[in-house]
């Protein structure tokens, strides 16, 4: 485990707050962002992918406390997803423990990739217009998008938010609805890859306060901005521009 400064606390903790912030803005937690940063702080890659759950478990619990007051919880969208990414989240973080240092990086730019390409770039029809429609997934798509949520989740170091959203919204879902129910499902996803990597671990205690206390106040008010505030298609393609730039950063490092 790492020896935890001053210094690079207070550099964990302004950065944590301001990531989990903006991406609570769309309801994704900031595990893919702040993962490599954590990373380029010096610490141990699997360390770093603790610390990105754990940040995506408690800003999104803190958006999702907002969302239980406003009362926008849909419980049968939400509860399938919670519970088969709970299940298959430790087999991702597993998987990950025989994966080199270069390729976890290549994985997270991949990762990048999408979610940039995706929220600049969103689905069309065929006629040139957007998705407006508001579809509802049945149980056996709701599980199969947990699955893949949950394996994500674990194997990168990520709440699979992304994974869980694009799914969601290539199927027609409504992105207002999209949002919700990926802050209410990515926190216990996120927590059980988190707990499988401090059983091997990995994690230290001065880390986990600093990030949980910043990523909490950030994703509750990140969450009570995106609904009360800004438009949904601004902060998505500022989502997009950052997710893009930190690939090419990352892309960059491998290739080195």
């Amino acid at each position: 485990m790492n020896e935890a400064s001053i210094g690079t606390l207070i550099a964990i903790f302004a950065i944590t707050a301001g990531l989990s912030y903006f991406k609570a803005l769309s309801g994704l937690g900031a595990a893919g962002l702040l993962v490599p940063i954590y990373l380029w702080l010096g610490l141990p890659i699997n360390e770093a992918k603790a610390y990105g759950l754990f940040a995506n478990a408690t800003s999104l619990s803190g958006a999702t406390l907002d969302n239980f007051q406003a009362r926008r919880i849909d419980l049968k969208l939400g509860l399938p997803i919670i519970l088969a990414s709970v299940l298959f989240a430790p087999v991702g973080a597993y998987i990950s423990l025989f994966i080199s240092r270069e390729v976890m990086m290549a994985l997270f730019a991949l990762f990048l990739l999408y979610i940039g390409v995706n929220a600049l770039w969103p689905r069309r029809r065929a006629h040139g217009l957007q998705r407006t429609e508001d579809v509802r997934p049945n149980l056996s798509q709701l599980v199969g998008i947990g699955v893949a949520g949950g394996v994500f989740s674990g194997l990168l170091g990520v709440g699979g938010g992304g994974v869980i959203a694009a799914l969601m919204l290539w199927m027609g879902c409504n992105a207002k609805k999209v949002a919700v129910v990926t802050a209410f499902a990515v926190p216990f996803s996120s927590m059980s890859g988190f707990v499988s990597y401090s059983v091997g671990g990995y994690g230290s205690w001065p880390y986990i306060l600093v990030i949980g206390v910043a990523a909490a106040i950030a994703g509750y008010a990140g969450n009570k901005t995106m609904h009360g505030v800004l438009s949904e298609r601004l902060v998505k393609s500022l989502v997009g521009v950052v997710s893009l730039m930190f690939a090419a950063k990352l892309i960059l490092d491998i290739l080195r």
